[in-house]
């Protein structure tokens, strides 16, 4: 995959860094990512440090074509010192959005079940994935120089030890103290010359070697970590996926409770109207006997004269 950004705007992403190097960590705080607006800021300045550390990947990827094509002492020793204060910067970004993304994970998970959390989760998912890919790129770019360094080390040594086996090769590059091999061969008179440019050659790819290493550990632990709040982040998707289901199921069980109430209250509310009805019929007739019988209506008068 290639990255590459307008200078315009790589400029000012690093113009912004160096004037907000402390900048940063006062934004870290007095930012509220629990609200809307605040959260979308969090993520577009993460986005734009994702874009500079590709960028510095580019840097990086550079000096060291330029320190595999260089024989000059002076100029190896400052690719090497431009090479280490990049990586260092890169570093120290990289945990910038490490911590970053944490915050945000941290504020999303406080939040109650709602639909922006949802929509939070999926773009907290979308930035880490993204600064994913970005180490896995390092990553891979610096195992593949450390292959080429090793590559040119191993051609160096055999020029002043042909004969040297592959485990002789792999055990001067791999150690930590200078090659006796060059040593002895300073000793020929003959191949003095030759045996300190080597030397010197090789200890320089050597540390140069030492440094990919211990960059690709931190990359790998970084990975680590970012991969160990993939799995965490997943349990919270989980937590939420169920506490929306058991939501909807009680929201379904209580209009179904609902339904029923209102059943048995239109039920209730028929049987009062019956009974007002009845009651209502009741003493109407009650009220019609005693009009009868109380002013001698035809039939009552007659029936007490019989007698």
């Amino acid at each position: 995959m290639s990255y590459s950004f307008s200078r315009d705007r790589i400029n000012e992403l690093r113009s912004s860094y160096r004037e907000g190097g402390n900048q940063y960590e006062l934004q870290e705080v007095t930012t509220h990512t629990d609200d809307l607006t605040g959260f979308f800021q969090e993520v577009d300045r993460l986005k734009n440090e994702i874009d500079v550390v590709n960028y510095e990947v580019d840097q990086i990827e550079n000096l060291h074509n330029n320190a595999l094509s260089s024989f000059n002492e002076q100029q190896s020793k400052q690719l090497a010192r431009d090479l280490e204060r990049i990586k260092g910067e890169t570093q120290r970004r990289n945990a910038t959005i490490k911590s970053g993304i944490q915050g945000l994970e941290s504020v999303s998970a406080s939040l109650p079940v709602t639909a922006d959390t949802q929509m939070r989760a999926t773009q907290i998912s979308a930035i880490r994935k993204r600064f994913i890919d970005t180490i896995q790129r390092y990553q891979d770019m610096e195992r593949n120089y450390q292959m080429k360094y090793r590559q040119r080390m191993e051609r160096q040594i055999r020029i002043v030890k042909p004969d040297a086996s592959q485990d002789e090769v792999d055990n001067i590059i791999d150690s930590d103290r200078p090659p006796q091999v060059f040593a002895q061969s300073l000793m020929s008179a003959g191949r003095q010359v030759q045996a300190k440019a080597v030397l010197d050659e090789v200890q320089t790819r050597h540390d140069d070697i030492k440094h990919i290493e211990r960059t690709i550990v931190e990359l790998h632990q970084l990975f680590m970590d970012m991969s160990m709040m993939i799995e965490q982040q997943g349990q919270v998707l989980n937590t939420v996926e169920n506490n929306a289901d058991q939501t909807a199921e009680q929201v379904k069980e209580g209009n179904s409770y609902i339904g029923k109430a209102i059943k048995s209250a239109r039920a209730t509310r028929a049987k009062k109207w019956c009974c007002f009805f009845l009651c209502i019929g009741i003493c109407v007739m009650i009220a019609i006997l005693v009009w009868w019988f109380a002013f001698d209506h035809v039939g009552v008068n007659t029936n007490q004269s019989g007698k």
